[in-house]
């Protein structure tokens, strides 16, 4: 019986001990700067994160991950986004606002029939969707007091404003996109 348990004890340390990983995560931080056609500078700012996690003993790359975020000034901190992994496209300046666009993922629920026994099924997966916001300044006495914030509205009042006001492209790596 001692014998059985040595035995156990053993295999479970040398499994431990060839599936025990370590994580090394690196860092990369890209800044592009453009000054756009209304003599706004814009400042875009990417943060990629790759982890890699390694067995200790064998060596073997158990998993690699990516995270992104992304973040945007204008003329040095006038306007401020942070929109976490959604990557932004398009900037619209209007005479009194400022909208923008931009793509994120949104984990949504899906049905599905399955066609031999009528059950439906529910599944959870990423969507690519599209979002429009106007910025809010209610910031005062040289920007120290109030807030700032962004807020969503509908495609139609963008695509409105689009018509009478200046449009620019937001940098980016396209790593997302809409499937039509």
């Amino acid at each position: 019986m001692r014998n059985l348990i040595y035995k156990a004890l053993c295999f479970t340390l040398i499994v431990g001990l060839f599936c025990n990983c370590t994580s090394k995560t690196e860092k990369n931080i890209d800044n592009t700067n453009i000054l756009l056609g209304n003599k706004k500078h814009l400042v875009v700012q990417k943060i990629n994160k790759t982890t890699n996690h390694v067995g200790i003993l064998s060596k073997h790359n158990y998993r690699t991950t990516h995270h992104y975020e992304y973040e945007f000034t204008v003329d040095r901190g006038d306007v401020n986004w942070k929109g976490g992994s959604g990557e932004p496209k398009h900037i619209l300046f209007c005479k009194d606002s400022i909208y923008l666009h931009y793509l994120k993922e949104k984990y949504v629920s899906i049905q599905d029939r399955d066609t031999t026994n009528s059950q439906i099924e529910n599944h959870k997966d990423y969507k690519v969707v599209e979002v429009f916001e106007v910025y809010i300044d209610n910031r005062y006495f040289f920007n120290l007091f109030g807030n700032d914030y962004w807020v969503e509205i509908t495609p139609e009042s963008y695509a409105n404003k689009k018509i009478t006001c200046d449009e620019y492209s937001i940098p980016n790596d396209n790593e997302l996109s809409l499937i039509n």
